[in-house]
């Protein structure tokens, strides 16, 4: 076997390298130091931006707004033609992806999905985004350039070491804290660029989940109500997207950084071992790797499932909260920490099993990359100089020692470097595949909002009830809807609760039904037989199977609910929902307005009570339930629609109250149609609608 022969490696620091290395570094921490005043003041609007996303989410879609400037028109334009482009990277939903996470993993699918995605993170080559992973690719590229600098310095100091070489060594170590400034620094601004990177990320990919989530398609309402697709949206909002755009980001820097090194360092070592030791080297990782990959577990898999017990968790406190009130009635904390303590149980036991798995796979990386690598490596270092005549290796005497040492050390501190980059792209292959459950998470999440945008819903088959299986499925809704008449009118419209795809259940027959203005109606009928649920259709939240449905433009109409929605904001909120205090001062309005519509309801006493109409408290915990539902009526008398339709709205107020609203809001113009079984309040209406 012939002789592998090591070639010198020219390495002229503290000469023209150091000096070359020093002006580089200098020109870099300069314009980075510039580039890091701009980006630490753009840092703090991005986590503003990404506070204000759904806020301005909400303005975008408030097309019933006086105030809906042309230039908010053109923008919600722009953003539904940016819907529709990216309608068809969407398509695959999440019964063929599975949200659960089972077919989580490193394939094709999950391309795809990457791809879809990008295109949102980083909208173009211009981009905030595509410029600083430019920025974080230049950093990388000088770390790795520093870091053969380093390990030829390495070799330069051992080898004045080994020679008694006194000045030259000091020398030497004042080159290692020369390069020492710019290396510090650059590892800083990597981390900096990183965490950047995933906030902006975070930023782009939330408000467009926002605007497509949040919009006049009641998206919001759509995703939990008439599918069943994705369980717990706020957990993939809020979480799942958060934890995507983290792994993506860094993904880029522990996948990115190891590869380049591995590049640079390989071209390297050629030249320190010669191109059969780095040959070997590079067989042996590939054979470690495949190894490596056939014992790794379903990490993706393991961290969809995690996330989705999580989620459950979140939703059962969730539930404690919102109902506090009534389970500390019904004293129901026992059967509520039943539950808590399941979702727990379950999450914990997953924790503990993902736990186990990965000790096995842990010591057998370890073994791998921590002493396998290192091991050849230095098998690989030492054997030029092992296979190399003796006469050859002592003919140098003190000086051929001396560089024997120094080639010795440079090729052991790339060798270092380049098991380093070997192990730490194995261990991405974990964040790959945790990547990949979130990237499959976050992708089920918008598709199935792209898909609700087009109404195309997905529920459990059910059986069908009160119609022939299938007729009332979700994906036959074909009614017509027209929102440009002075009235309210439904021809041949039959009222179905949505049901799966086995078909929904028929509550009233096919409806024919006018109101007109001036005409007040009242929908009167016992308990269940499907009165709201035409308050539902009307307002567009439940599809119009056949038929048509007209109705007037948004700003023309409120619907008032039976239960009353408090938003969190100051008292001047609550009256004014959903309009903001800027809205409302761009109407023209004012707090001497807001104190006629308290009185119309009997709320003067508020303000004085509560202090002001800019305080902000808890109002669902504050106000009464005769309050609340005062405040919701007190709406309809800063709106001043042409129509109103309450829904049971009153059940909480005294009669006399009730009376004065009712006749109020007649002499204001406004049309009633009110749903209830109370036949005190038919004396306010013109006409009678019985169902049942």
């Amino acid at each position: 076997m012939p002789a592998v022969i090591s070639k010198p490696v020219r390495a002229g620091l503290p000469g023209r390298s150091l000096g070359a290395a020093a002006v580089i570094s200098l020109i870099v921490v300069v314009y980075s130091y510039r580039q890091h005043r701009n980006t630490a003041a753009k840092a703090k609007k991005s986590m503003a931006a990404l506070a204000t996303a759904i806020s301005s989410a909400s303005m975008r879609n408030l097309r019933s707004s006086n105030t809906y400037t042309a230039g908010q028109w053109i923008e919600s334009d722009e953003r539904e033609r940016q819907f529709d482009a990216d309608a068809a990277y969407f398509q695959g939903g999440p019964s063929g992806l599975n949200t659960d996470g089972k077919r989580a993993r490193l394939d094709r699918v999950f391309l795809q999905q990457l791809c879809a995605l990008a295109r949102i993170i980083i909208p173009s080559l211009a981009s905030k985004e595509a410029a600083i992973i430019a920025m974080h690719a230049l950093f990388l590229v000088l770390r790795t350039w520093l870091s053969v600098v380093v390990a030829e310095l390495d070799g330069k100091i051992v080898k004045h070491l080994v020679r008694g070489q006194g000045r030259q060594f000091l020398a030497g170590l004042l080159s290692w804290f020369a390069i020492a400034i710019p290396a510090t620094y650059t590892n800083s601004m990597i981390r900096f660029l990183e965490s950047k990177l995933a906030l902006s990320f975070r930023t782009r990919l939330t408000q467009y989940v926002h605007d497509l989530y949040l919009n006049d398609n009641l998206n919001y309402y759509k995703l939990q109500a008439l599918d069943s697709r994705i369980a717990h949206p706020d957990q993939f909002i809020t979480t799942d997207v958060a934890r995507f755009c983290n792994k993506l980001a860094s993904f880029l820097s522990n996948l990115g950084k190891p590869t380049l090194d591995a590049i640079i360092f390989n071209v390297q070592l050629i030249r320190g071992v010669g191109l059969q030791g780095t040959l070997g080297m590079f067989g042996m990782y590939m054979a470690t790797a495949s190894l490596l990959r056939a014992w790794t577990p379903a990490f993706g898999r393991m961290a969809a499932e995690h996330a989705s017990l999580e989620g459950d968790l979140r939703a059962h406190h969730a539930r404690v909260i919102t109902n506090a009130e009534e389970i500390a009635f019904y004293r129901g904390e026992e059967r509520e920490s039943e539950q808590l303590q399941g979702s727990l149980q379950r999450l914990i036991a997953h924790a503990r099993s993902v736990a186990a798995r990965k000790v096995p796979h842990v010591v057998l990386e370890d073994m791998v990359i921590k002493y396998t690598w290192s091991a050849f490596g230095y098998l690989a270092c030492a054997l030029p100089f092992f296979m190399a005549p003796t006469g050859r290796m002592s003919s140098s005497g003190d000086g051929g020692s001396g560089h024997r040492t120094q080639r010795f050390v440079t090729n052991k501190r790339i060798l270092v470097n380049l098991s380093d980059a070997g192990g730490r792209m194995m261990y991405s292959i974990k964040e790959i595949m945790e990547l990949t459950g979130y990237t499959s998470r976050v992708y089920s999440l918008l598709s199935t909002l792209h898909a609700l945008r087009r109404d195309d819903y997905e529920r459990p088959r059910a059986a069908a009830c009160g119609g022939t299986a299938g007729e009332f499925a979700l994906s036959r809704a074909h009614g017509i809807v027209y929102q440009d008449i002075d009235g309210v009118r439904l021809t041949g419209v039959p009222i179905v609760a949505p049901g799966g795809d086995g078909g929904g259940e028929l509550l009233v027959r096919p409806l024919t039904w006018e109101v007109r203005r001036g005409e007040h109606w009242m929908v009167a009928g016992p308990n269940g037989v499907g009165k709201t649920s035409v308050l539902r259709v009307l307002a567009g939240l439940w599809p119009a199977f056949a038929g048509v449905v007209e109705r007037p433009e948004p700003a023309e109409i409120i619907y008032i609910p039976q239960r009353a929605y408090l938003p969190l904001g100051s008292l001047r909120d609550q009256v004014i929902y959903p309009h903001t205090h800027d809205q409302m001062q761009a109407l023209g309005r004012t707090d001497e307005e807001l104190m006629e519509v308290l009185t119309a309801v009997h709320l003067a006493y508020l303000p004085a009570r509560e202090g002001g109409f800019a305080a902000r408290k808890e109002w669902k915990d504050v106000l009464s339930g005769g309050e609340k539902q005062r405040i919701n009526l007190a709406r309809m008398f800063y709106h001043l629609p042409r129509f109103a339709v309450l829904d049971e709205c009153t059940s909480a107020v005294s009669a006399d109250v009730e009376g004065l609203m009712y006749e109020h809001a007649k002499q204001l113009g406004i049309t009633l149609i009110t749903i209830s079984h109370r036949p005190a309040l038919y004396k306010y209406h013109t006409y009678l609608l019985r169902l049942g």
